[in-house]
This record gives structure tokens, C-alpha cells and sequence, in this order.
């Protein structure tokens, strides 16, 4: 699959406006009384509710996002320090998601938690076992974490640990053929060379982040080819897809499609390896507008923005059961083609907080970058 751009057209919101979207959104999903964020569902009458389904997680997630925001002038009454200690005390941090994610906040928040993580998180990264079943998303927290923790504090075990988690990333998850990492080391025999997108794009963030640290050219590069081959692989609407095949280089399965991947998640690391070199300027703003612009010009053909309730629908996905059919029976062409109709998809109606956070993360402070 490749991705053949359509003519770039005015975007209906700007990265700024989308930003103070997100801050005010966060507002509303804080519960005062609970003390912690809550995922936002939005029913087919348009009736509203919310749940805390892994709140603690997206207490700390958000805490980053909520401080650039701040610090490029939003206003706000969310705390992000006490968004993170508030995440890590519902959920003490005893696995590598709070860990990783936890000591990352740490560092850009400037809390000086990182004393009750470090040592927790080299520890359980010593467990071969425990790494090599562990998917890339909390072993790329982790490696953002050290990394970064390791420049500021000129920490020695933190940067060990780094070194080692950056090789085993290099050496035993990506596949350098067609540039796109396994999701776990040691995979289940069925499919052992899937991975879905948030494996790829945390491990591109990460890469980038200890090669910039280090000096490291070969996760730079690393980074740097895998960032152009998930361009290549979008599909025709710039929709960033769910599932990989490393070994293949192809795209066994495109849905769902996750607006917190158009409007978050890319583009942080797009504006990271545009910062370092590794994309360049016309090549970063274009991939840029055309992930924003997914947002409203998509396969259902509507808008994911709702700016009155401050949110913005989680994903476009297949309807059951045909989404369970075309995973299982995904490498059949004309049933991947057919189900791509507006008919056999549905929008995911809800909005968790990680999705805003991302994007004030993204975008806060750089909201001029599409020039």
C-alpha cells in the first residue's frame, strides 16, 4: 500500500486552536471528586458518559502535555506535577508503562520523582525474560525515560541501562529489510512479525531521543528510515494504520485508524526528527497537514473535531463483526478492499484523555511549524 497525497486543502482548525481544544477538553474530563482524569463516551442519541478505564495511566501521560501547554502561555487549573504524582499513587509504579512513562514526565516536568523509578525500572529491564515479552510500547517509555534522565542527571546506571535497552531495540526488534520493528521479541508463532503503530512510532521517538542524547548514528538512522517507511504506508487518506508486517514491509490490516495518531502521536515525532535533521522541511510540513487533515477528510467522510464538547473521536473502525473477519482473513485482497467502504465502518465515539494530552504535547509551542 502506498499513499498518493491529495492536493493539500486549508486545514478548519489550526494546531493553535486544536491545542486550546485539548486544554480545555482535559478540563472537562477532570473529576474533581475522584481526583484523576475519565474517558469521555459519547452514546448514538448524543447522550454522555464516562469511565476511568486505565486513568492512572493517562494521569501521567496527560502531565506532559499539560505542562508544554502551560509553558507556551494556555491556560489551565490541571497541575501537571500533580497529574503525575496523582498517576503514579493510583497506580504504583510496579510495571515498565508507569515506569517508563513515569521517569519520562520526571525529566520534562522537573518533579524529582526519578529517585523512586530508576532503580525499580533497571531492575525489571535486567529480567531478559520479562523484556523479550514485553511489546514496544512501555520498552520505548523506558528507553525516552533513561535517556533523557541520563542527560540531565549525568546518571551512569540510567545511561547503561539505555545503552543496553537501545541494542536490544536495534538488535532483536527491528528489521532493518524493511525498516519497521516486531512487536515484541519473542512473538507468538501465528504472527510473529506483526506490530501496530504505537510499537512503531514510540520506538522511532525513543531511537531519536537516545541517538540526539548520544550521538548514537545508527539509532538515528534507525529512527529515520522507519519514519519514512510508515509515510509510505499510510493509506490514501493520510491515515496513519493499525497493523505491520515487519518482515514483509506491508500492512496486513489498516484498521482502526486513531485520530490521536493523525493529530498526536505523528506529528511529536515528525517535528522530533525534523528538529534533528533526519526529515526535512517540505517533507515534515507536508506529512504534517495531511495527518491533521485526516481529522476531517477521512473514510467516513466526517469530521472527528467536535469543538462544542471538546473532544475528538478516538478512531474510525470496521463494524463487528466484519472487523473480526478481515483481521483473521487480512491477507485477502478483495475482502481488505470491499470492507474499506464507508458501509462496513463505524465511528469509535469516545475520547480518552492520552489522545488530548498527545496532542497538546505535539503541538503546544510549535504551532507555527506548518509555516
Amino acid at each position: 500500500m502506498t499513499h498518493s497525497p491529495t492536493p493539500f486543502v486549508s486545514l478548519p482548525m489550526t494546531p493553535r486552536a486544536l491545542v486550546h481544544l485539548a486544554v480545555e477538553g482535559l478540563e472537562r474530563m477532570w473529576r474533581p471528586d475522584r481526583a484523576t482524569l475519565v474517558t469521555r463516551v459519547i452514546d448514538d442519541r448524543g447522550g454522555e458518559s464516562s469511565n476511568e478505564h486505565l486513568s492512572a495511566r493517562y494521569c501521567v501521560m496527560c502531565s506532559v502535555g499539560v505542562h508544554r501547554a502551560r509553558a507556551a502561555g494556555y491556560a489551565t487549573t490541571l497541575d501537571p506535577a500533580a497529574l503525575l504524582r496523582r498517576g503514579l499513587e493510583l497506580e504504583p509504579p510496579t510495571n515498565l508503562n508507569q515506569l517508563g512513562m513515569g521517569l519520562w514526565a520526571d525529566v520534562e516536568l522537573g518533579t524529582g520523582l526519578a529517585g523512586g523509578l530508576v532503580g525499580p525500572l533497571v531492575e525489571r529491564l535486567q529480567d531478559v525474560g520479562t523484556r523479550d515479552r514485553l511489546d514496544g510500547r512501555p520498552l520505548a517509555w523506558c528507553l525516552t525515560g533513561l535517556s533523557l534522565h541520563a542527560e540531565r542527571t549525568g546518571d551512569a546506571r540510567a545511561r547503561a541501562a539505555a545503552d543496553a535497552l537501545a541494542r536490544f531495540a536495534l538488535e532483536r526488534c527491528h528489521r532493518p529489510a524493511h525498516a519497521l520493528f516486531v512487536h515484541r521479541a519473542v512473538t507468538p508463532a501465528r504472527w510473529p512479525a506483526q506490530a501496530l503503530f504505537s510499537t512503531e512510532i514510540y520506538w522511532v521517538y525513543a531511537l531519536a531521543t537516545y541517538g540526539r542524547v548520544t550521538g548514537h548514528a545508527g539509532a538515528l538512522d534507525a529512527a529515520a528510515a522507519t519514519m519514512r517507511r510508515l509515510i509510505a504506508l499510510r493509506d490514501a487518506f493520510g491515515g496513519w494504520v493499525w497493523r505491520y508486517d515487519a518482515d514483509a514491509g506491508a500492512v496486513p490490516e489498516p484498521f482502526p485508524i486513531y485520530s490521536v495518531h493523525q493529530h498526536g502521536m505523528a506529528p511529536m515525532t515528525l517535528h522530533l526528527l525534523a528538529e534533528l535533521g533526519l526529515l526535512d522541511g517540505e517533507t515534515h510540513r507536508r506529512v504534517q497537514r495531511e495527518s491533521l487533515a485526516w481529522l476531517w477528510h477521512n473514510q467516513l467522510g466526517r469530521s472527528m473535531v467536535d469543538a462544542e464538547r471538546r473532544v475528538i473521536y478516538r478512531s474510525v473502525r470496521r463494524r463487528f463483526p466484519v472487523n473480526r473477519l478481515a483481521y483473521t482473513l487480512g491477507r485477502l485482497g478483495p475482502l481488505q478492499r470491499l470492507t474499506r467502504e464507508p458501509g462496513f465502518l463505524r465511528l469509535n465515539a469516545t475520547c480518552r484523555p492520552y489522545e488530548l494530552g498527545w496532542l497538546a504535547y505535539a503541538w503546544a509551542g510549535r504551532e507555527d511549524a506548518l509555516g
